[in-house]
């Protein structure tokens, strides 16, 4: 199947996060999902760089890169509701530093650029199972199973992507 027709997200719902009382150290364990080098914040900023600087060449895969970025977001809002749920502040940046603009791989070769993606998804799924095996709510757990769900298909699409291009 050609990338253009596959999903950008799983069609199941996200599960609601319930926090029955504040709890700041769990909201701590978000932030590097949240807001730290391998997190929701850098993919937004790095499909969106991706987006502007393939839309000419390669305008098929610049739009569906542009519609994960939006799929990111969606992850991004959901993180943040979460930290703030728990009684934490969800500054874009993981535990120990605020995110910057390094953090986005800017290579320009569409190759290497989507190798770089899949990549960024791996580490992300990897980031969110450990934050899963640290985590004490059930509920937030599930959240982060289903944006896993997401990541992966991500991955599904970014290797169509590659062998469209062979």
């Amino acid at each position: 199947m050609d990338f253009v027709d596959l999903s950008i997200k799983v069609d199941l719902p996200y599960p609601e996060v319930i926090v029955s009382s504040p709890n700041p150290m769990e909201a701590k364990k978000l932030m590097n999902d949240y807001g730290g080098r391998e997190s929701e914040t850098t993919a937004i900023m790095q499909y969106a760089y991706q987006n502007y600087i393939l839309g000419e060449e390669y305008p098929e895969i610049a739009k569906k890169l542009l519609d994960i970025s939006v799929v990111e977001m969606e992850h991004h809002e959901l993180l943040g509701e979460t930290i703030a749920k728990l009684g934490g502040f969800p500054v874009i940046g993981g535990r120990n530093t605020f995110w910057n603009g390094s953090y986005v791989n800017y290579v320009t070769d569409v190759k290497r650029l989507l190798e770089a993606d899949i990549q960024g998804e791996e580490f992300a799924i990897v980031n969110y199972e450990k934050t899963i095996s640290i985590i004490q709510n059930e509920s937030i757990k599930q959240l982060l199973r289903r944006i896993i769900l997401d990541e992966e298909q991500h991955i599904v699409i970014f290797k169509a992507m590659l062998a469209s291009l062979k």
